[in-house]
C-alpha cells in the first residue's frame, strides 16, 4: 500500500514538472515574439519618420543560410570548357590555381577563385537559347538580355548555390551578330562545407538597420521597402578561395542593396 502512494506521489511530481516546464517555455515563446514585436514596430516607425514605408509582415523572422567554403571541381570546369568549345576540350594546368582550356570553338581560362572567361566564336543559331541552355545545366538564373536590331549586346545571369541567390557571381555573355563571342564570370562548385566565423550572424532586422545608417551616405532615393531576403554574398580569402558569407538582399522601389550578415557592410547594386 505505502509503496502504491509513493508511486502516485512520484507521478504528480512528475505531472508538475511537466506543467511548469511547458508554462516557462511558453512564456518565453510568448516574451520572445513579444520583443520581436516591439522592436519591429519601433523600426517600421524608424523608417517612417525617414519617409521609407516597411510593412513588418515583409520582415522575415527566419536566420539567414550558413556560410560555406567551397571547393574546386575540376570536373565540374571540364564541362563548361567542353559544353563551351566543343567537347572534348583539352585542359593544361599552368600552375597558381590557373587551367587552360583549348577547343575547336576557342579557349578558356578557368582560376582557383571561381573566376573564368572564354573566348571564341562559341555559338551558332539562336544566342537567346543558347545562354538559357547554359544557364539551366550550370545554375544560374534571371537571365536578361541587352540586344540591338543586329543581335550584338549582352546577357547577364545570376549564379545560384542550391536555392539560394549569390548576388555577386554573375555571367556575361557578349554577342556579336547573333554569335556569342565571349562568356566571363564565376562559376560556383556544388560541393561545399559549413564554416564557423565565430559571430552571430545580422538578423533581417539588424540589416534593416544597418541599410538604414548608411542610406544617407549613400545618396539613394528610397521611398519604400519592397522585399528582404537572404542570400549570399561570394568572397575569396587565402584560406578560403572560394567562400559563401550569408547576406540580406534589400528590395526598394529604386535600387537594390544587400547586407553582409559578418561584417554588416552594405553595398548597392
Amino acid at each position: 500500500m505505502e509503496r502504491y502512494r509513493l508511486k502516485n506521489i512520484i507521478i504528480l511530481i512528475l505531472a508538475l514538472l511537466n506543467t511548469f516546464l511547458l508554462s516557462a517555455l511558453a512564456w518565453r515563446g510568448t516574451a520572445a515574439y513579444s520583443a520581436h514585436r516591439v522592436a519591429t514596430e519601433q523600426l517600421v516607425s524608424l523608417f517612417e519618420s525617414d519617409g521609407i514605408d516597411l510593412d513588418a509582415p515583409i520582415i522575415p523572422s527566419d536566420s539567414p543560410p550558413s556560410a560555406l567554403a567551397l571547393t574546386r571541381d575540376l570536373k565540374l570546369e571540364q564541362q563548361v570548357a567542353s559544353f563551351l568549345l566543343g567537347s572534348p576540350a583539352t585542359g593544361s594546368d599552368q600552375g597558381g590555381g590557373i587551367y587552360t582550356y583549348n577547343g575547336q570553338n576557342g579557349a578558356a581560362v578557368f582560376r582557383d577563385t571561381g573566376n573564368f572567361d572564354v573566348a571564341g566564336t562559341l555559338s551558332s543559331g539562336d544566342p537567346q537559347a543558347f545562354c538559357e541552355d547554359f544557364c539551366d545545366r550550370f545554375g544560374y538564373e534571371e537571365l536578361t538580355f541587352r540586344l540591338d536590331e543586329n543581335q550584338s549586346g549582352t546577357a547577364t545571369a545570376v549564379g545560384y548555390f542550391e536555392d539560394w541567390a549569390v548576388f555577386n557571381c554573375t555571367v556575361t555573355f557578349t554577342i556579336d551578330r547573333g554569335a556569342v563571342m565571349v562568356i566571363s564570370g564565376s562559376l560556383l562548385s556544388s560541393t561545399a562545407a559549413q564554416t564557423d566565423s565565430g559571430v552571430e550572424f545580422l538578423s533581417a532586422m539588424g540589416a534593416l538597420s544597418a541599410f538604414q545608417q548608411m542610406r544617407p551616405e549613400s545618396g539613394a532615393a528610397v521611398s519604400a521597402i519592397l522585399e528582404i531576403t537572404p542570400c549570399y554574398e561570394l568572397q575569396s580569402t587565402p584560406t578560403d578561395p572560394v567562400a559563401l558569407v550569408p547576406a540580406w538582399h534589400i528590395d526598394t522601389d529604386t535600387v537594390d542593396f544587400y547586407v553582409n550578415c559578418v561584417t554588416g557592410a552594405v553595398r548597392r547594386l
